[in-house]
């Protein structure tokens, strides 16, 4: 452990929660109860209404749109397309691998049993491979159920995770959605070289 540094007490023991949580009760369990306490959390926001994409855009860069608040500042590509450069977990990552050197064990069967096919990766167009690591059960729901509370010009959106890159570098893609979105692979694998997540919006009919 590098001296002279303070670290953040809640990043650590929220890893070691995650690691509790797969020891006590097995790694599907534990997926859904990060799923269903992030879906919960954007339950608590309140709705609302952007004009058009550009407003959308524009509440983006000044960091009101409710994504933007619990993800940090992302970057619009093209033809509804995002990349986010830095994980909101990255910081918690670096943390506990400053006192412990590496990630607790059990985190790639997390990460595997999150991107399997299920009701709720259905529901809010997650994982099927674009889910690095187990942060990514949290954020990537959040994301989407946010997303749920806003409207575009008076119509819903949807969020579609594309994909997403791990702390060493390693890509993760999820065919399913980049077929249901429209966006080709290589696209996503180029975003992804400077980003760390990518995820397009489609505003609904």
């Amino acid at each position: 452990m590098s001296e002279g540094k303070i670290l953040d007490i809640a990043h650590i023991s929220f890893l070691d929660m995650i690691k509790v949580m797969i020891t006590l009760s097995g790694a599907a369990s534990a997926k859904g109860t990060l799923i269903r306490n992030a879906i919960k959390t954007a339950e608590r926001i309140s709705e609302i209404d952007y004009p058009t994409f550009d407003d959308y855009l524009a509440a983006v860069e000044n960091a009101t749109n409710p994504i933007t608040m619990i993800e940090g500042k992302v970057t619009h590509i093209g033809q509804f397309v995002f990349g986010l450069q830095n994980c909101p977990f990255g910081p918690s990552i670096k943390d506990y691998n400053q006192v412990f050197e590496k990630l607790p064990d059990g985190y790639a069967d997390f990460t595997a049993e999150f991107n399997k096919t299920s009701n709720v990766t259905d529901q809010f167009r997650v994982g099927e491979g674009a889910g690095v690591s187990p942060f990514c059960s949290v954020h990537q729901p959040m994301r989407s159920a946010f997303a749920e509370k806003i409207r575009i010009g008076g119509k819903k959106i949807q969020i579609f995770q594309l994909g997403c890159k791990s702390g060493g570098g390693k890509k993760g893609f999820a065919d399913k959605w980049l077929q249901a979105a429209g966006v080709p692979k290589e696209v996503v694998d180029k975003i992804l070289d400077n980003h760390m997540c990518c995820y397009s919006l489609k505003i609904e009919e």
